[in-house]
């Protein structure tokens, strides 16, 4: 038997002068229909990603997610938000898709104000309900959120507040000073690849004509010589990795730093004599003595390659 039950989900505590003696404008009740948003999107991907041959959500996933408070905690302003679920009789608490999103809501909250990247977890399409998560704070308020599961309050403060405004759009732009290995360059729409070190990712950029033979002497001498970029680049907002150069103010080549040699290396030659005789006995004996001058015939079968 099936019946109509709350359980907790999060809390959000209001914090600052307005919020003393537990009392709540109305309007910061916003914030309470902005969370329910955040968590009902995001529980909704998550969903989705769990089900990738499902095309629609299974019936009243949404309309079933309903919010409650009955009470505010004193110390600040604190609501314990629950939710109402139907419940089969006997059935154990357990955490669904709507307990993981509040928790990636957290994760999130957190990564802002540690001016960390988000969670992997995070759905992108998520990232933009920040812009009405908030609205009604002033500047010295903070609002502190915690999922059920969660260890500790996530800070949502001006900081916070501040860093995901700068993350609501797929892409953010920032100066930068580069140096890599030129890849790539063509002359006619003025575009080059830039390989960063140490396993980096290959930027795509453009020049101009001013730019041009310092870009083209660095490709020609790539193996020697390293191009240093300075300009601005696009940046993803998901995991602030570098997409692209949008524009080039300065180039300049700079000499690779030479290879450091190891005087303890052993010799070429000593290493290929030490992997032959690594090799089974009777190994070397196998191979005929003249293979460089029937290396088809030994290889292929015949001595124009045909079988």
């Amino acid at each position: 038997m099936a019946t109509d039950n709350t359980v907790d989900l999060a809390t959000l505590r209001f914090d600052g002068k307005r919020f003393e003696g537990h009392a709540l404008d109305v309007e910061c009740t916003q914030e309470l229909l902005a969370y329910r948003t955040l968590v009902l999107e995001c529980a909704k991907e998550l969903w989705r990603r769990k089900n990738p041959d499902r095309v629609r959500l299974p019936k009243r996933f949404e309309d079933g997610f309903r919010l409650q408070f009955d009470r505010v905690i004193p110390g600040s302003a604190a609501l314990p938000l629950r939710r109402v679920r139907e419940v089969v009789q006997g059935e154990l608490d357990f955490d669904d898709d709507f307990d993981e999103a509040a928790a990636l809501i957290d994760q999130a909250i957190t990564a802002a104000d540690r001016d960390d990247l988000l969670p992997d977890a995070l759905p992108a399409n998520v990232v933009p309900l920040f812009r009405d998560f908030g609205g009604t704070l002033r500047a010295d308020e903070t609002l502190f959120v915690r999922s059920r599961r969660g260890s500790a309050e996530a800070v949502y403060g001006a900081r916070a507040r501040q860093r995901l405004a700068e993350w609501i759009g797929p892409t953010f732009e920032d100066a930068v000073d580069l140096v890599g290995e030129v890849r790539m360059a063509n002359v006619g729409p003025g575009a080059f690849k830039l390989q960063l070190p140490d396993g980096g990712p290959l930027i795509d950029g453009r020049f101009d004509a001013a730019h041009e033979t310092v870009v083209l002497e660095a490709l020609k001498s790539h193996r020697s010589v390293l191009l240093r970029v300075a300009g601005i680049a696009e940046f993803s907002t998901r995991d602030r990795q570098m997409r692209r150069l949008i524009r080039v103010d300065k180039v300049e080549v700079s000499a690779k730093a030479p290879l450091a040699y190891d005087e303890t290396a052993l010799p070429i030659w000593e290493e290929l004599a030490a992997i032959g005789n690594s090799a089974p006995p009777g190994t070397w004996q196998a191979v005929p003595d003249d293979l460089s001058t029937r290396i088809d015939e030994v290889v292929y079968g015949t001595e124009d390659g045909r079988k």
